[in-house]
């Protein structure tokens, strides 16, 4: 097998601020122990596996009211604030958790904690995109990824260890990680918001007299961001069937809970080993197609899944549905900017953080029930779905742009330095 290189120049000529985010994130998922281990912990104190699920997804219901909140509050307050608050916050209401009894107090807690644990999204999003320059920005994305694979795939096996000594070790532990992100951003981020110097055409036009405080209203009354919105909606949608009803079929076809954990490790390793190298190439495509052609990759894996029932086919399916994120996921996370003007980052990227959420929310749900109905029908809606989003994305171009390729060796262009930075408006400005 052919050995896999990354340029350095992949991994350097990034702000300090932006190393802050990439450091901050890998804590952040290294340490969320609470999602991966709720339900265990809760059938564990006597609680039915409904009652359980139920918390689960009532935390997955405060994110959609955390990223709303990190967007208002990232671009009012600045990107440090929203995280500060946010990371203290969770850790706060985490530690609580154990130290709370009955099901409607914990669900309670947990649900602060789903609030609170996504405020901080928008604001690490619009501050990359305010300190990278525009051409860095989906290898910014990449590297955070890179960060976020690498934490996930180490945090679990800790945070296992952990259970079998003490629920409350996790909780604390999972408590600690946000702290530190909160310190780190709180001791090294800059306050305020700062916004990279783009050249002339490369900025979000801004109407002359356009209201500063207009918020979500522009941001949900922009027609070709609701497109991809809606595509980010579909591919989170499908995406997420790889926890809900991946390890179902794995069960049906007489494979063991060990073995979905594998093919889980699988989906990381392509992940981590293969992101950085392949966002090198698909950055310089022009972001629809990108979009279009990573879902489409979605959509043949995930839907292929209803025909593996071998131990090699089902890596196989894994290993494209993989692939298919890798490809579309950068890509995606850095568009926003190109809709945004600087004074709505945050609220575009908790806009695109609420179109992941609800996909998060609704697909397990949808797919558990269907697959419970029929499961060929499942996988052949997985398909359609991905399909969907994929073309739904072909009309998402913002207003007055070009959204075409990064020319070639434009990704390397950047100053190995700090990037000059000027303050963005104040609200109301």
């Amino acid at each position: 097998m052919p050995k896999i290189h990354v340029p350095r120049s992949r991994l350097t000529g990034y702000p300090a601020a932006a190393w802050v985010i990439f450091a901050g994130m890998f804590l952040n998922k290294f340490g969320n122990f609470l999602n991966v281990f709720l339900v265990l912990y809760l059938t564990g104190e006597g609680y039915s596996a409904g009652e359980a699920g139920l918390a689960l997804s009532i935390a997955g219901l405060g994110g959609f009211l955390g990223n709303i909140v990190g967007g208002t509050v990232a671009d009012r307050f600045g990107r440090r604030s929203s995280i500060v608050i946010s990371q203290f916050g969770a850790g706060v209401f985490t530690v609580a958790v154990p130290f709370v009894h009955g099901l409607w107090p914990t669900t309670l807690v947990v649900a602060m904690v789903g609030v609170f644990a996504q405020i901080y999204r928008p604001g690490a999003g619009a501050l990359l995109v305010d300190v990278v320059p525009q051409a860095r920005r989906v290898g910014a994305f990449a590297v955070l990824r890179l960060a976020i694979n690498l934490g996930m795939a180490v945090g679990p096996m800790v945070g296992g260890l952990l259970s079998a000594h003490s629920w409350t070790y996790v909780f604390v532990g999972d408590a600690a990680s946000s702290v530190a992100f909160g310190l780190l951003a709180l001791l090294l981020l800059p306050g305020g918001s700062t916004v990279h110097e783009e050249a002339p055409d490369a900025a979000v036009p801004v109407a002359v007299g356009q209201p500063a405080r207009q918020g979500y209203r522009q941001v949900f009354g922009d027609a070709p961001f609701r497109f991809f919105l809606l595509s980010m909606v579909c591919a989170t949608f499908v995406y997420s069937q790889g926890n809900a009803t991946l390890p179902l079929h794995v069960d049906s076809v007489g494979f063991s809970n060990s073995f979905y954990g594998l093919l889980l490790g699988v989906n990381a390793a392509v992940c981590i080993v293969l992101e950085l190298p392949l966002t090198r190439w698909t950055e310089r495509w022009n972001p629809r197609y990108a979009i279009l052609t990573g879902l489409l990759l979605l959509a043949v894996g995930m839907s292929s899944t209803g025909l593996a029932d071998s131990r090699l086919l089902l890596v196989g399916t894994v290993v494209l549905w993989s692939l298919g994120e890798i490809v579309y996921t950068p890509i995606s996370s850095a568009y926003p900017s190109q809709f945004s003007p600087p004074h709505l980052r945050g609220r575009y990227q908790g806009a695109e953080g609420l179109a992941h959420t609800a996909g998060q929310a609704i697909g397990p749900a949808v797919g558990g029930y269907l697959f419970a109905w029929s499961a060929s029908a499942h996988w052949t809606m997985c398909a359609a779905v991905a399909v969907f989003g994929a073309l739904i994305v072909l009309p998402a171009k913002p207003a007055g742009r070009d959204t075409g390729a990064t020319p070639a060796g434009a990704q390397d262009a950047a100053p190995s330095g700090e990037v000059p930075t000027t303050p963005l408006p104040e609200p109301g400005q």
